[in-house]
């Protein structure tokens, strides 16, 4: 079986979108390799995981039968869905180096007349913002979960499908954030070193805050945060992927839909309450979790009929 026939019999949709994200990557880090410190490793790493990601779905049907090699199979993507998070960031400023907070937090001001963060903070109180930190913490394991829960539940077509739709939607969320870059009203609103004093939390919420904090580019003891924070507000990837995994999770019947369900909400709204997005990000973050969840079957049928891939 030679390498097209190979990867057209092998390759899943969920290997299709990480593959070509990962070439994106790649080809970015060669057209800016000049101006990206890190840039042989960045092409390093994104080949290795390539062969990876292909290496695994062409010996998968040899190793259907063994359990433990088949959750490997389902899971390994996770970390990978967060190296090609963090990834972005080193090209986003160079295709295209313009903040949009200024007008994002105009937007916000024309539908409510105020900057929500502001009115939404006379509400506040510690037991309120430990729950909701918690709930934003949520954001990567609740569709984790589901995943895994259908891997056991033995449902494999509804698993493929939940695959292909939700890493569908992180890919399209990654690629929207080139367009209008911003920060966020922690740091374009709000002032980002009083934080903890504005908004404390019980016994977990600043260590969550910092996990959030390190995860979206700050490091421990950052002198500037707001020039090394990742720039990734608009749309609000939190509500977008959020909404399409309750989706699913309704759509497929999850024993823990209701669960899901109230965490989601409250994690949608602990983006504005902790002043991590504006709301417009969060309109933003609905219309276009609307858009995957209608869009993914079109790309699938495509790479299906056009191209000629079985496991699509």
């Amino acid at each position: 079986m030679n390498f097209i026939a190979a990867s057209k019999e092998n390759l899943r949709m969920s290997d299709i979108y990480t593959l070509l994200m990962l070439i994106l990557y790649t080809v970015l880090s060669v057209i800016f390799f000049n101006h990206l410190d890190n840039a042989i490793a960045l092409i390093s790493l994104n080949l290795f995981l390539i062969a990876l990601v292909y290496v695994l779905a062409i010996i998968t049907p040899k190793f259907e039968s063994n359990k433990h090699f088949m959750l490997f199979r389902r899971v390994y993507i996770a970390p990978i869905i967060f190296i090609i998070y963090s990834q972005i960031h080193n090209y986003i400023p160079l295709v295209n180096p313009d903040l949009y907070d200024r007008v994002l937090i105009e937007w916000d001001r024309a539908f409510f007349g105020t900057n929500p963060t502001e009115w939404i903070y006379r509400i506040a109180n510690p037991y309120l913002t430990e729950y909701l930190q918690f709930s934003y913490m949520l954001y990567f394991f609740m569709p984790l979960a589901h995943g895994i829960e259908l891997h056991f539940r033995k449902k494999d077509i509804e698993l493929d499908n939940f695959a292909k739709n939700i890493l569908y939607a992180f890919y399209i969320s990654y690629l929207l954030y080139f367009f209008m870059p911003a920060i966020g009203p922690r740091f374009s609103i709000h002032e980002f070193s009083n934080l903890s004093l504005e908004l404390p939390g019980l016994w977990l919420t600043e260590f969550f805050r910092g996990v959030v904090n390190n995860g979206g580019g700050i490091p421990i003891g950052a002198v500037n945060p707001a020039d090394v924070v990742n720039r990734d507000c608009m749309p609000s990837g939190h509500t977008m992927i959020t909404l399409v995994n309750v989706y699913l999770v309704f759509k497929n019947k999850s024993y823990f839909r209701i669960p899901i369900f109230i965490f989601a909400m409250s994690l949608i709204f602990a983006t504005v309450y902790l002043r991590y997005h504006y709301v417009v990000d969060i309109m933003a973050g609905i219309i276009f979790a609307f858009l995957a969840v209608w869009s993914e079957p079109f790309v699938s049928s495509l790479f299906k009929n056009k191209f000629k891939f079985k496991s699509c």
